[in-house]
């Protein structure tokens, strides 16, 4: 008894934080037999988060990584360094997990160098979502930031980058033609990059986390493709296969461009710099300090267009889930989901409260969480849709103090946790399969309902109506099938037998919420405890939403469409009428639905879907900017052909990320 009290408090009810710090029940019967969703709640975005671990697609749409979790890279994977010299590589350094992306950054130079290292065992890493090798100060770093300055106070303005001086202290200039290397400034415009990295492997170390050849050896990352910042190169768990010169043979005739982030930079002697901000798409293999500069493709490099298509191509692989059609991610790497930890927990009281009050105030929201909707439809529409995409303005900026040693002490715990090798505090569930079969079985039939119930139903015809009835009816039926069982009626009793509060209707609703329930909930520790209360929240509000929409349309239509031979009902007729209150209640309900659930990212794709040769695009950093070869470079005060400086990061980009287009290396970026 007391673990079915247990799961119908989570499957109901969130613990969030609130001026009172009292227990909200995110759930509550309206009049309309519809839930009440409260829009504060963070069990919606502990859920999408987690969907999205590991996902190019999820999290281009929502860059704002909120979630570190440890991570597995499988034994006889291939990891790959390029450089601009022959070198041995520093530590730590950069692989790209994909050769694509390591050829683009540092395979232009006139002595370029591709090192394959193959993992001999499963590594341990450590991962931190959204587009958090995006280096833009637009909150894809803010997660990893404030583990390595442990609260929000603490982590600088500009994490990204640190500008280049026009002189230093002593009036020195930066170096470049003219300049004497006593006499001028050495800059490298990653210093920031290597720092963080540096950073994040000595928290492992001074942990006592990993080292070489044991523990956690790297953290992962993804901006285009999923990159490993890897802590020591003379670790075994890696071994060097190949140490390829991939220097191409540059075009003749071709004048080559001057640009100021490219190898004499990295060695310590740029060229003539007069711009004063930082590139937006910096190469990143190149050393610290000499050695292994960086120099992207020019106009004189035979693989100048299609290599940046190549890197972009090998991002798409990665996508993952796209409209709710299961896909692999990277699949080189596992998460471990019993170790989860996401700034949405509630036991950061300062970032949560900070977080729902600023809502409030952006949305609509009452104190409980609740929306008010506009009475405009037009209104109404736009304010599902800030409401759906409300994680990609999300951003952990608030963090406190206290906060600040909850999170360090927790990733450590978990961390350690994830060392274990029986690991018995963890259930063994994966949580990130769970969320997965959820946005499969739900995802599609939820952007399919409310497409078919989207069309102006006062302008149908008889017989379309009653097609529109049985279109969403077979939808639903498809998803109630494990869980509702038909009860026996007849014409009088029909209403009372389908009615929310039948004994039929509640134990479907308790089978449905409870689909994924452990049978030892008690024993879950607390970060599964987390990850499991989104998971019950969510397929709360999904089965509390859909069985209402489920048993009117049933109501409806047994009591007047089940007879093949009856005819339509004419528009003036009562019936009409009050099939076209039932479906537009049930269309609001859904697209309320859907704002809170919030996956924008499902609900977004190429249409037409693309042909075989065709990769559908949405604007990727870096790669996403960049007119490589087509029509000069872009403006905005950045040439060289880097992608354009834009406040914000991507959202310049807006366009293709919410209407993708089909592409291919002939029309790659879309125009």
């Amino acid at each position: 008894m007391r673990q079915y009290i247990l799961l119908e408090l989570l499957a109901l009810s969130t613990i969030i934080l609130t001026d009172a710090q009292e227990l909200q029940h995110v759930l509550a019967d309206s009049t309309d037999r519809f839930p009440r969703l409260n829009f504060s709640s963070p069990s919606p975005l502990i859920f999408h988060s987690t969907f999205g671990l590991l996902q190019q697609w999820t999290n281009t749409f929502f860059p704002n990584g909120h979630t570190i979790a440890p991570c597995t890279i499988a034994k006889n994977t291939n990891l790959y360094h390029a450089r601009g010299d022959g070198s041995f590589p520093p530590s730590p350094e950069w692989f790209g997990l994909d050769a694509e992306m390591s050829y683009f950054i540092a395979g232009a130079m006139p002595d370029s160098h591709l090192l394959t290292y193959r993992t001999t065992k499963n590594v341990k890493c450590v991962y931190f979502d959204g587009t958090s090798a995006s280096l833009m100060d637009d909150g894809s770093m803010d997660a990893q930031m404030l583990l390595l300055h442990n609260n929000s106070a603490n982590v600088p303005d500009r994490p990204a980058f640190s500008p280049p001086p026009r002189n230093d202290t002593n009036g020195r200039h930066l170096c470049g033609h003219g300049y004497a290397d006593d006499n001028c400034t050495h800059w490298n415009p990653l210093q920031a990059e290597y720092d963080r990295a540096s950073g994040l492997c000595d928290f492992i170390k001074e942990k006592n986390l990993g080292g070489p050849g044991w523990g956690f050896e790297g953290v992962v990352r993804m901006n285009a493709a999923f990159e490993l910042i890897w802590c020591n190169f003379s670790s075994p768990s890696a071994k060097l296969v190949s140490w390829l010169n991939v220097s191409a043979p540059l075009l003749d005739g071709v004048e080559s461009e001057r640009r100021p982030w490219e190898l004499k930079l990295f060695s310590g002697a740029a060229e003539d710099l007069t711009e004063p901000g930082p590139p937006t798409g910096p190469p990143r293999e190149g050393a610290p300090s000499g050695g292994g500069g960086t120099r992207w493709p020019g106009r004189d490099h035979p693989f100048q267009s299609y290599s940046i298509y190549e890197w972009f191509h090998a991002a798409a692989k990665r996508y993952g889930f796209m409209g709710s059609f299961p896909g692999r991610g990277e699949a080189r790497v596992r998460i471990d989901s019993c170790g989860l930890f996401t700034f949405h927990e509630p036991a950061l009281k300062h970032q949560v409260h900070a977080r729902i009050e600023q809502e409030r105030k952006l949305y609509n929201l009452t104190a409980p969480g609740y929306w008010t909707s506009p009475e405009d439809e037009n209104d109404r529409q736009a304010a599902l849709t800030k409401l759906m995409r409300r994680r990609r303005m999300q951003r952990a900026t608030a963090v406190g103090a206290t906060d600040g040693l909850y999170m360090r002490a927790e990733v450590e715990d978990r961390m350690r946790t994830a060392l274990e090798v029986a690991a018995e505090a963890c259930s063994g569930i994966d949580w990130l399969l769970t969320t997965e079969e959820i946005v499969a079985s739900f995802g599609g039939d939820l952007y399919d309902m409310s497409t078919t119930l989207s069309a102006n139903v006062s302008l149908l015809e008889g017989q379309e109506l009653r097609s529109r009835v049985a279109r969403v009816r077979e939808v639903l039926h498809g998803r109630w099938i494990p869980f509702y069982e038909y009860p026996r009626y007849t014409a009088d009793s029909l209403n009372t037998a389908f009615a929310l509060f039948a004994p039929e209707s509640q134990q479907a609703l308790a089978r449905c919420k409870t689909q994924y329930a452990p049978f030892d909930l008690s024993g879950l520790p607390a970060s599964e405890q987390t990850t499991y209360a989104a998971v019950a929240e969510v397929l709360g509000a999904i089965c509390g939403t859909l069985l209402p929409v489920f048993l009117s349309l049933e109501q409806l239509w047994l009591a007047n469409f089940n007879n093949v031979s009856t005819p339509p009902p004419e528009a003036t007729s009562p019936l009409y009428a009050d099939a076209q209150l039932v479906l537009s209640r049930n269309k609001r309900a859904i697209e309320e639905l859907m704002a809170w659930l919030g996956w924008a990212d499902q609900w977004t794709s190429c249409t037409p879907g693309c042909v075989i040769g065709q990769v559908c695009y949405i604007p990727i950093w870096p790669t996403g900017g960049m007119q490589m070869g087509r029509g000069g470079p872009p403006g905005n005060g950045t040439r060289y052909g880097y992608p354009p400086r834009q406040p914000g990061g991507m959202d310049h980009t807006q366009e293709y990320l919410w209407e993708p287009r089909c592409v291919d290396a002939e029309h790659y970026p879309p125009e």
